[in-house]
């Protein structure tokens, strides 16, 4: 009013809620996901963080950043024998495990991911199969029992599907009244703030 200078309102306290609520979203998401008892996600939980604030102009965000494979524990994978009720689906069907040449072919990215997690959990078979010809004991040398129990899962993976967990779908659920209400009141201190300065 009349000569005063105007100054620019500092968000800080939006900018640190914002770090908060980031923080608190990636916590109910691991929270989820353990909730429904996806610990074969693998390292799917520890792979959820929030990022830093940033600020584009008067816009101010945070992500969560989560391996890829998040949306498809979240919302479930059709398999080729069983329609889950997802949009996403598992591609192609049995194949023969030999490529080209000659010799097995090495481990596809789910079959090392479900390998890990035999390893890390001792799920492994327990009717595993002892060589009963030359021939036999010639392909169990070539590929370990863990191999073969890793290719055998994930193909059972991709017949059955992947049942939808919704574990981001309800972190988010339960995040919008939180958001609000610690919004509101960064936006209230911020005010206040900017008027006593």
């Amino acid at each position: 009013m009349g000569d005063s200078e105007f100054q620019p309102v500092s968000l800080d306290s939006i900018s640190n809620t914002l770090a908060y609520l980031g923080a608190l979203y990636a916590q109910k998401l691991a929270e989820n996901l353990n909730k429904a008892d996806s610990s074969s996600s693998g390292k799917l939980a520890d792979s959820i963080v929030p990022l830093d604030v940033t600020v584009f102009g008067s816009v101010y965000a945070v992500e969560i950043e989560a391996a890829k494979f998040a949306k498809f524990i979240d919302e479930g994978v059709n398999g080729w024998a069983k329609n889950r009720g997802s949009k996403f689906t598992f591609k192609g069907g049995k194949s023969s495990g030999k490529r080209k040449g000659g010799g097995a072919r090495p481990l596809t990215e789910m079959q090392k991911s479900v390998k890990e997690w035999l390893l890390r959990e001792g799920n492994m078979s327990r009717n595993i199969s002892r060589p009963t010809t030359q021939r036999e004991a010639r392909q169990m040398s070539i590929t370990s029992a863990t191999d073969r129990a890793a290719i055998s899962a994930a193909f059972m993976i991709k017949r059955q599907g992947i049942k939808p967990t919704h574990f981001w779908r309800d972190a988010t659920k339960e995040m919008r009244s939180i958001v609000e209400i610690e919004l509101g009141k960064a936006l209230k201190v911020d005010i206040i703030n900017s008027i006593t300065v």
